[in-house]
């Protein structure tokens, strides 16, 4: 999809015509200035256009989108506004964004996730209010369950596109879309562009869109420090204990897996560190007391597995711990992108292992200038690919053979012929 461009772009929020009280809101939320992905997106939102966004995580979108849609809706009175997000942490955190926002407007705002009663949700949403903020999955089980209508919402937001798509949310989204008005305006987010975002694009967006780039789009921020340790696996609990040891403040400990996860809470646990975990084995209300708790201060170390890595906003995380690295490239820059925000500084520490030869690879480029340590002189990569071709020329290798540790299958290159979604007319 061919986007447009645009030149707006206003440096001060009493330029952007914003309703008048919202400054009294941003006043007290102590946000005085527009943030480079808030000066290039509300211009263009404010002029009517849809818009694609790209901004990695702590760019201030949500703060961008949520201006403008109220701005909108106060303007147009009978109009309503849904907001996607992927995950249930992430819709919360919008849906605080809202509340603070609009506590002086008269406009209501439901959330409509899962993990909560279904029915009380429905009964929300039969009242109509001007802002539902949901999850694609909860989303579409109420368009179906409930004969919801939503021909009168003339706002539409999809934060983190590329995020839903990774979770299989592409035949909600169709769903959904296919209930909304076709003179809208939508708006959406995405820390990346590639083809299946550019897919979905087709499916929601006028042909005529606007995309914008933050400055620092698909890149680590300049206040971000970082450190790369290589070492053997045996090694990784004692060196973790050692950069704990000689951190302060909050840390965010990424891990690979559920169990890995869970190994590395406890072990950091019998060292006595203030700390606990969240994955997404663990229920919805587990999760949100783990991330309360580390955002009062109550812990100071969370390890996490990459469901906090997008969207998530947790202050004050002063360092990023990957453990193991992830099984995306692109999951490694929103780790790290959980520290050094909104003009702080911070730290982000990478172990890397002999056997992780092949993801080192696809993100050494978000590691330009970092400082290396090589903490196992004997220490060198192991190519797996070389290994595994020269047994699969001998016999076949079945997915039980592959064992626990191996790494996900290749992705096909190739782009798909077939694009399953409608362009938007």
């Amino acid at each position: 999809m061919k986007f447009q461009t645009s030149s707006l772009r206003q440096n001060s929020f009493q330029d952007m015509n914003l309703s008048p009280v919202l400054f009294a809101a941003l006043e007290k939320m102590s946000i005085k200035k527009p943030t480079p992905i808030q000066s290039q997106a509300i211009p263009v939102v404010m002029n009517g256009s849809d818009l694609i966004g790209i901004a990695q995580t702590g760019s201030g979108k949500t703060l961008a989108y949520a201006l403008s849609v109220l701005t909108g809706l106060a303007n147009k009175p009978n109009s309503r506004a849904l907001i996607l997000a992927p995950s249930r942490e992430m819709a919360q955190q919008i849906y605080k964004v809202f509340l603070d926002l609009c506590k002086e407007m008269p406009i209501s705002v439901c959330l409509a996730i899962g993990g909560t009663t279904g029915s009380k949700q429905a009964n929300q949403l039969k009242k109509n209010p001007k802002i539902i903020i949901a999850t694609p999955g909860r989303m579409n089980d109420h368009l179906q369950t409930n004969k919801l209508l939503l021909k009168d919402v003339e706002y539409v937001v999809i934060d983190e596109a590329d995020r839903m798509l990774d979770m299989g949310f592409a035949p909600q989204l169709k769903n959904i879309q296919l209930t909304l008005r076709g003179n809208r305006q939508t708006l959406m987010f995405s820390a990346s562009f590639g083809h299946n975002v550019d897919m979905i694009a087709q499916l929601f967006l006028h042909p005529k869109a606007v995309m914008i780039r933050s400055e620092q789009a698909e890149a680590p921020v300049e206040s971000l420090k970082q450190k790369v340790l290589f070492l053997d696996r045996a090694m990784k609990n004692d060196r973790l204990l050692d950069e704990l040891n000689a951190t302060r403040g909050g840390v965010i400990v990424f891990t690979g897996s559920q169990e890995s996860c869970e190994n590395v809470g406890e072990y950091l646990k019998s060292y006595g560190f203030d700390t606990d975990l969240i994955h997404g084995g663990l229920s919805q209300g587990q999760r949100n007391r783990v991330v309360r708790a580390f955002r009062e201060g109550e812990i100071r170390i969370m390890v996490a597995t990459d469901l906090l890595a997008r969207g998530l906003d947790v202050p004050h995380v002063d360092h990023v711990v990957n453990f193991d690295l992830p099984f995306q490239a692109e999951d490694f820059l929103h780790r790290i992108g959980r520290t050094a925000r909104a003009g702080r500084n911070g730290e982000a520490i990478t172990f890397v292992t002999p056997s992780d030869h092949r993801m080192y690879n696809k993100v050494k480029g978000y590691l330009q200038g970092a400082k290396e340590e090589q903490l196992d002189p004997s220490f060198k990569f192991i190519d797996r690919s070389k290994k595994f071709a020269k047994k699969s020329d001998a016999r076949p290798v079945s997915k039980r053979s592959a064992g626990k540790g191996a790494p996900p299958p290749k992705k096909g290159s190739g782009k798909s012929s077939v694009n399953p979604f409608k362009k938007r007319r």
